[in-house]
């Protein structure tokens, strides 16, 4: 009996641990159509990479022990999914109108978070209705669009992400709600002004000027900008709100010329690199020049930017195709936040050199850069390639590479 009772303990621990695994397996399939690289699925812990095939068709199976949030990437895109132990989704989407074509099967809660992303950006609460709308109507309109998502999730069974999502949307509602307290003090003339500079601003795109205008035009193009902002302020009563703005409109221009002069002093294709030192994890400073004899990936980004880490899962996959290469990946972090930077190096297992430049300085100057991330790319005798080289999710940057391997 003995003998009998310990094989029965044998076999059966792995087939109660088979069992276990199978609950916790995850399973995405789906349709991309227009695919640009890679899909991947990006946890606190971890991140899953799938390859797309010639059809536009993916399959990608993976162990999860919790329920978790994550962000599905592709390309340059972003949007949040959520993901239970033994899911077995399909997903579709069109990435020339990523947000709006997105899909799942067998998700309710990835299709909350789809829906709730679509209002989110059709109520604009950032945009006309805060400058335009009284505080009461303002509060009408936060209250429906509350209701709204709180009528979808009743529908939904998964209590605990319920609770979340009902969690986070008040923390939403706060938010706004303190948005436009801070406009309270404004006049509706103030209000008006304010929201019309906001559309100016869009219209004009000073940072495309920037590049594709020479001196004279782009100054001519400040000019016009600067009067049509001055044309809506005599529309303001308030004589205090009226000097303050001048002012203020006063900085942003002498601002923009001399951006413009950094950008128009930047180094061009085939110029010499103007060198940068920073320091790395260890303290230990790294010039840019020390990688002489190998082409150079230059990832301008930080922590707390959005798009910048949704590069990440590309460029890893980048990373990995060219080991074998002599090309280095560097990234320069603007973080002011050291450990914030430490951190997800560490914990996200981020390849490549990793710099810290402690704030918009010597790099972002020399190289124009007024936004990130920004990708760079150098020859082997540290000569520009390109000072706006294509970002990892676009598979133009692997031709650019190949071309001066």
């Amino acid at each position: 009996m003995k003998l009998i009772y310990t094989f029965f303990l044998f076999i059966c621990i792995p087939i109660q641990f088979a069992c276990n695994s199978q609950k916790n397996l995850v399973t995405i399939s789906g349709k991309i159509t227009n695919p640009n690289g890679e899909l991947h699925f990006i946890f606190s812990d971890t991140t899953i990479s799938t390859p797309i095939n010639n059809s536009g068709r993916f399959r990608v199976s993976f162990y999860r022990d919790s329920s978790d949030y994550a962000k599905l990437s592709h390309g340059s895109e972003m949007t949040s999914m959520y993901i239970k132990p033994s899911d077995n989704i399909f997903l579709s989407l069109e990435t020339t109108n990523f947000d709006e074509s997105i899909s799942y099967r067998n998700s309710e809660e990835s299709s909350f978070l789809a829906y709730k992303y679509l209002l989110t950006e059709e109520k604009d609460f950032y945009g006309e209705s805060l400058y335009l709308k009284n505080k009461n109507d303002y509060e009408e309109y936060l209250l429906s669009f509350k209701n709204e998502l709180i009528k979808y999730l009743d529908r939904i069974q998964n209590l605990d992400f319920v609770t979340k999502e009902k969690s986070s949307l008040d923390i939403s509602i706060k938010r706004y709600r303190s948005q436009k307290e801070k406009l309270s003090d404004f006049t509706l003339d103030e209000s008006k002004y304010t929201w019309e500079k906001r559309l100016i601003a869009s219209e004009f795109t000073l940072y495309n000027a920037i590049n594709k205008q020479i001196s004279g035009d782009f100054n001519s193009t400040l000019v016009n900008y600067n009067n049509e902002i001055l044309d809506k302020l005599k529309f303001v009563l308030d004589t205090n709100f009226i000097n303050q703005e001048k002012k203020m409109l006063k900085k942003e221009i002498s601002r923009w010329k001399k951006m413009k002069i950094s950008y128009d002093s930047m180094p061009l294709e085939g110029d010499q690199a103007i060198d940068f030192s920073y320091p790395d994890k260890d303290g230990e400073y790294i010039k840019l020049t020390s990688f002489k004899g190998n082409l150079v990936y230059v990832d301008v980004w930080a922590t707390w930017c959005g798009p910048c880490i949704s590069e990440i899962p590309s460029l890893k996959t980048l990373q990995q195709k060219y080991k074998d290469e002599k090309i280095v990946f560097l990234s320069v972090s603007v973080d002011t936040d050291k450990d914030a930077w430490e951190k997800m190096v560490e914990n996200d297992q981020l390849l490549g050199v990793h710099l810290w430049a402690n704030g918009w300085n010597k790099i972002t100057n020399d190289y124009a850069i007024f936004g990130i991330p920004r990708f760079m790319l150098f020859d082997k005798n540290s000569n520009v390639i390109s000072t706006d080289a294509p970002r990892p999710s676009n598979n133009t940057i692997n031709e650019l590479i190949d071309k001066h391997l």
